[in-house]
């Protein structure tokens, strides 16, 4: 998820540089709606991301329909050698990504992957693939679109929970997709949700997949019914609804993140085993808490020693700054 809000910069500039063009975007199935309704995307491929055997025949399957659509290039944001080779079957005349992973020979213009790349942020690691076009033109934040439907569901969302329509509403992700290792701890969550609810008079919205409801449940011991447990209960475009009418969200590194700072709303990001200066939230106004310990980051899903990364960051720390950040929106007129 946060990937794909990362890309759309580059889509954006994608469009620019053929502006006559039909853009598709191939898209695993799960993502789709992230794209619905971004205004620069002519057309979305929906796919299956299966693992194993099964793989190959749907890489087959989906390389044949690709080829017989008759596409005159490709550009392939992801990394993978699956993703490269995909392309490569298709026939498409011109083909630009990254050439590492042993991908050189599915690619029309491979490019080369730096190290000064990989430590960026991923909106420049992407971008820098429309490299080929020789266009240099200021990158746009990322941006997602949202319809009236999804706001006028938001707010009826709200209402049903007994949200009043000025009550100040504040975020939370516990969950990370990539593993435990970016989570920072529930009991610790629970505490400030507790802290801010009492003091901001707020209501806390819990977000993230179903799965991490058990996390949700150990915050709401502490939040108790000023927090709200929204897991699994949204789809993507209501999600960004919902956290555009955050005051802010307080988040691990997540995908959640990337849609929330797409919406315009303002995020304290925790960060411990993987870079914020490659996967932080993009733009002004964010606030990024990490630790410098010798091991970070380390890009492991479970951290196999005493995880100072996170042990380091205190609720008293957190809720300094989320403070700071209601006392700057108060301010403004």
């Amino acid at each position: 998820m946060g990937d794909t809000v990362l890309s759309y910069p580059t889509i954006q500039q994608l469009k620019g540089c053929f502006p006559k063009s039909h853009l598709a975007i191939l898209i695993p199935k799960y993502l789709v709606d992230l794209w619905k309704t971004f205004p620069y995307v002519d057309e979305i491929i929906p796919f299956q991301k299966k693992g194993g055997l099964g793989s190959i025949w749907e890489d087959l399957s989906l390389g044949q329909s690709l080829k017989e659509r008759n596409f005159d290039l490709a550009v392939i944001l992801p990394r993978s050698f699956r993703s490269a080779f995909l392309i490569y079957m298709a026939r498409i005349p011109i083909r630009i990504g990254y050439r590492d992973e042993g991908r050189s020979l599915f690619l029309t213009h491979g490019v080369r992957r730096t190290r000064e790349l990989l430590h960026g942020h991923r909106i420049h690691y992407y971008q820098n693939l429309l490299g080929p076009f020789g266009k240099k033109v200021e990158i746009p934040s990322p941006r997602i679109f949202l319809r009236e439907e999804d706001r006028k569901w938001a707010s009826r969302m709200l209402r049903e929970l007994g949200i009043l329509e000025e009550q100040p509403l504040i975020g939370m992700n516990p969950g990370a997709t990539f593993g435990l290792a970016k989570c920072w701890y529930p009991d610790r969550f629970g505490e400030l949700g507790k802290r801010l609810a009492d003091k901001w008079q707020t209501r806390i919205l819990l977000f993230g997949k179903e799965e991490e409801r058990p996390i949700v449940y150990e915050i709401l011991r502490h939040v108790g019914a000023k927090g709200i447990d929204l897991t699994g209960k949204t789809n993507l475009l209501q999600l960004a609804a919902l956290l555009e009418r955050c005051k802010l969200l307080v988040t691990n590194d997540t995908g959640t993140m990337h849609v929330a700072t797409a919406v315009g709303t303002h995020v304290v990001a925790l960060f411990g085993s993987t870079p914020s200066l490659a996967t932080g939230p993009w733009g002004n106004g964010h606030v990024v808490i990490k630790k410098d310990v010798a091991c970070s980051p380390c890009w492991k899903r479970v951290c196999p020693t005493d995880h100072q990364c996170m042990e380091l960051i205190t609720v008293d720390e957190v809720e300094e700054v989320v403070d700071g950040k209601l006392r700057e929106f108060n301010d403004k007129p």
